[in-house]
This record gives structure tokens, sequence and C-alpha cells, in this order.
């Protein structure tokens, strides 16, 4: 139901397309997606408008160049307009390229302005790096066991009152109905901190008030078990509430298995934190 990356396995039908909803498409697209694209609309504005001039007549453009092709001249000096840079060397000699020109300008002034904005959304957007152990863990624990993961942050930066909210998706018991879900909360024996410099170790501890007391890893594969993890903390750097989605599933699953430190001290005394080993098992 959600990828690793926090984004959902759902396609959709009948709502709005990413083309439809573009302004939140441009937001989370990829940056070098989000370039190109920006570089085609431009170009093919000043194609547009280029095309314009020579509808009108190139000989409305007063400095072309004798050894240029026209339609390139047109489309430089749209260029040229479009951005406002207007180096001069051709310049519009008729009312009907004055009219082109000033509404050309008026569209790049409204064009940069869109661009300018959507770079600023993609760049203000807060954003948790928090990574996640590659699996999740069923394991002995006290006097019973427990599902366990690791999560740490990957910036050097200050996260603060983070809360974690861990529920579980089940298919329907009777085997009958594959695609109704059964959601359970997972309670945690700590599910908020204060501070958060370091790993954390989340654990459900498995007692018999628990969706998943009396059931084998087998059994939770078969019924398409799916761990669904919500987080939410401030970042200091950005000074706002920012939230961070991931899902465990099928091979995600580990049992008999338990995490491995990852952080001691050096000989200065100081606590290195090895990120790299956050999804280090070792066996029971």
């Amino acid at each position: 139901m959600m990828n690793r990356d926090g984004s959902y396995n759902i396609v959709r039908k009948g709502g709005l397309t990413k083309m439809q909803d573009f302004y939140k498409y441009m937001l989370d697209t990829s940056l070098p997606k989000f370039l190109i694209i920006l570089l085609v609309i431009y170009i093919v504005l000043n194609l547009f408008f280029s095309g314009v001039y020579m509808f009108i007549g190139i000989d409305q453009l007063k400095g072309i160049p004798d050894n240029q092709p026209p339609f390139f001249s047109a489309f430089f000096f749209s260029t040229q307009t479009f951005t406002t840079v207007g180096y001069g060397s051709v310049s519009p000699g008729g009312t009907g390229a004055e009219i082109v020109a000033m509404i050309e300008a008026f569209f790049g002034l409204m064009a940069f302005a869109i661009a300018t904005g959507l770079l600023y959304g993609r760049f203000s957007k807060p954003n948790a790096k928090i990574g996640f152990s590659e699996n999740i863990i069923i394991t002995p624990f006290e006097d019973t066991k427990a599902v366990m993961f690791k999560i740490v942050n990957m910036r050097d930066n200050v996260l603060l009152k983070s809360k974690v909210n861990v529920y579980l998706a089940l298919d329907k018991e009777d085997g009958e109905h594959s695609f109704i879900k059964q959601y359970y909360q997972l309670n945690l024996e700590v599910d908020n901190i204060m501070f958060f410099p370091l790993t954390w170790t989340l654990v459900h501890k498995i007692t018999d008030d628990s969706p998943l007391f009396g059931l084998s890893l087998d059994t939770i594969k078969k019924r398409n078990g799916e761990v669904l993890v919500l987080i939410e903390t401030f970042d200091e750097t950005y000074s706002q509430d920012i939230v961070k989605k991931h899902s465990y599933a099928q091979e995600d699953w580990l049992e008999n298995v338990k995490f491995e430190g990852n952080f001691r001290p050096n000989d200065n005394g100081e606590l290195v934190l090895y990120i790299d080993e956050l999804s280090k098992v070792v066996p029971v």
C-alpha cells in the first residue's frame, strides 16, 4: 500500500492527473525533470512568439543581420524580449511588432515570476531525511517477543519533539477477501522523545492484547502484513513541523535476529554514530 519512500503504491483513476494538478506536480517532481519542463515551456513560448513575428512580417524587425535566417533572428529577438534582456541589436520597427513585443514582455514577466515561485517552493519545503532500518524484526523481548525497527536522522541538524505512530494492516482473516484490510494501531514502549541525536529503536511488545499475538511470521506474510509508520517531528533548521512516512511488508520481515548497536564511544569520550550500520542484525 505504501512504498519505502513514503509515497503511496496506488494508481488513482478519475481524480486530478499530474498535469491537472500542475502546481503540486512541479513541487514534487525530481529536480532534473523540473528544469527540463521549464526549459521546454520556455522554448515553446519563444517558438510561438517567433511564429507571430514571422506572420506579421519579419520586415517589422529592424537590425536583422543579413547572414542570419529570418526565423532565427525572430527567435533570438523573442528570447531577448521574453527575458527583458533586450540587447538592442534587433528592435521592433512597426506597430504590429511593438504590440507583440509588449504582450510578450508581459507574459515573460509573469512566467518568470511563476517559475521563481515554484523554485522557491521546492527549496523552502521542509523535508525530513530520516533513515529507516532495512528490516523490521520479530525478536525475543523480556518474557515474550517484540516487533522492532530502527530510525536515525540522516542530517546533522536538530530534531525535537519527535512522535511516532505505527499501524498494522492485515488482510481479512477468512482468506477470501484479500482486498479487505483490517487496521490496528501498534502501541510502542516509547512513542515520543524530546531529543533525537542518535538512533531510535521502536519497540512493540507482543502481549495478549497485541494484534500480532499468536500470529507466526508465515501467517503475517500470508495475510500481507504491512506496518505503516508516521513520524512527526520539529525541525530546528526550518522551524517547522515535518512528517515522514515509511512502510514495511513481506520480505522486510525478519525473525530471531536482533539489531546490533551502531554507536560507541571513541578514545576522546565522544559518541560516534555509525549511520551505515543502522540495519545490521545478528542472530539471537
